[in-house]
């Protein structure tokens, strides 16, 4: 009986090998691979306000694997990703950026597996542009691959997109060895979701894009799952400090217009969201003018100017909500494909202020060198309490950590913990956790964004090898 046991799990086995060998076959076969190492350095100009150095060193290693097969009907893309810091381990990382099957049919689409999806058409923020996580450490442009089926429908009224989103990512964060982060930790091992949501929630979204004439093109979205943008709550630990990200549901509605004629060139986002915690809108308008053949030159020049504004204000957690940006592109459209980028953002209402540069060139065919230059060169100093308990009552009342971010039962053992450990006393204690919660204050100041993140003025220089 064992031998017939042994016998029938042998050619169960080898008909499930040969089955899965003849699925896999047009996919492992027949490819192509390619590759590329970036190596990265960061300068800041100051040390860091928690001690950090003034110097980060970090390896990036990408492939890029690649088939297609039935007539290049079917498509396949594997990127992996790794990004090693020697400073910071929550920002040394792994991440599948793309594991996309693609199938084409006559006048459609069907993309399966993990990808990455660009919605927008400004420059300095993309309101609309809701499908995939953003990856914190990586930077402010990168994302995080998502999970999902994707139906593209190809008619004389436009193409349709149409997304299920197969569970939802948490975004990541610096850790405390690392710069460009909040002066408080943030705690990515205990994030809380509203009751209507969660990390296994299947998320959808549409997207209809058409031209309208000769001049102008229109796209209209829907987007209902959690929202990539988290709200925080402090944990009200003096001894290990830590803002707890919450996410929520919401339903978003997104329109994109993009008006070109000549060398102009107008664009317009804007996004009407509705979730338990709040219902908003906001929109960004912006304008370019583009010169060619600058001055008999080959170089191409952009000037671009948007105008930001969220119906929230001070209560937007991200400090793009009520701000001017200016910039300018330039192409230089030589054999080494150099490119310049420059950006200036201004908050009239707080004379906040940022300005950052990049640059781009192949040093030779398979090598490539980025600069990147950011400098605050303005920011808000909010005032803060001189005692505890006028600390925490700010932050109680402050509406960026609101109602719903932590509960009246958890204040109020916090504040019994403190009185029965350290005695009435610790209310004017200027030495005791005064300067912990003066940063949860500053944070909790909704009308200085900037202040949230610490003041890291810095330059970046990042050499990638294409192999």
């Amino acid at each position: 009986m064992n031998v017939i046991r042994s016998v029938l799990w042998c050619a169960l086995v080898g008909a499930c090998s040969s089955n899965a060998h003849a699925v896999l076959e047009p996919i492992l076969e027949h490819g192509e691979w390619s590759a590329e190492t970036g190596l990265e350095y960061r300068y800041f100009k100051d040390p860091g306000e928690f001690g950090q150095s003034q110097h980060a060193a970090a390896v990036r290693l990408s492939a890029e694997y690649f088939t297609s097969w039935n007539d290049d009907m079917d498509l396949f893309t594997f990127r992996p990703y790794l990004l090693l810091d020697f400073q910071d381990s929550e920002r040394t990382h792994f991440d599948i950026r793309e594991a996309l099957w693609i199938h084409v049919g006559e006048d459609w689409e069907l993309r399966s597996g993990v990808t990455r999806v660009f919605w927008g058409k400004t420059e300095f923020i993309n309101l609309v542009d809701v499908i995939n996580q953003q990856d914190l450490v990586d930077g402010d442009d990168e994302k995080l691959g998502q999970p999902m089926i994707n139906l593209s429908l190809v008619h004389d009224w436009g193409l349709f997109d149409f997304y299920l989103l197969l569970g939802f990512r948490e975004r990541t964060y610096p850790g405390t060895d690392g710069r460009l982060r909040t002066p408080i930790p943030v705690d990515t091992d205990n994030a809380q979701y509203s009751s209507d949501t969660g990390p296994n929630d299947i998320d959808w979204a549409a997207r209809w894009q058409r031209p309208l004439n000769d001049y102008v093109e229109m796209g209209l979205s829907l987007f209902s799952g959690v929202d990539r943008e988290p709200w925080y709550s402090f944990n009200f630990d003096l001894d290990n400090p830590m803002l707890v990200p919450n996410y929520h549901h919401k339903d978003q509605l997104g329109v994109e217009l993009e008006f070109l004629y000549e060398g102009w060139a107008v664009k317009f986002e804007a996004v009407g969201v509705s979730s338990a915690r709040e219902e908003y809108w906001a929109a960004v308008t912006g304008i370019e003018y583009s010169f060619y053949g600058l001055f008999g030159t080959n170089i191409d020049m952009t000037l671009i100017t948007e105008f930001m504004h969220d119906s929230r204000e001070d209560l937007a957690p991200g400090y793009l909500e009520h701000d001017i940006g200016i910039g300018g592109r330039f192409s230089f459209n030589d054999e080494y494909d150099t490119n310049m980028l420059g950006g200036f953002l201004w908050d009239p209402d707080t004379e906040e202020k940022v300005i950052s540069l990049e640059f781009e060139r192949r040093l030779y065919s398979d090598l490539k060198l980025e600069i990147q230059a950011v400098s605050v060169l303005e920011r808000g100093t909010p005032e803060v309490a001189d005692t505890n308990v006028e600390a925490i009552a700010d932050i109680l009342n402050s509406p960026l950590f609101g109602d719903d971010a932590f509960s009246y039962n958890e204040v109020v053992e916090f504040l019994a913990g403190l009185i029965e450990d350290e005695g009435l006393q610790f209310i004017f204690d200027p030495n005791f956790g005064l300067d912990l919660l003066q940063q949860v204050q500053r944070m909790a100041d909704t009308s200085r964004k900037i202040s949230v993140i610490e003041s890291d003025d810095y330059i970046q220089l990042k050499l990638t090898y294409y192999y």
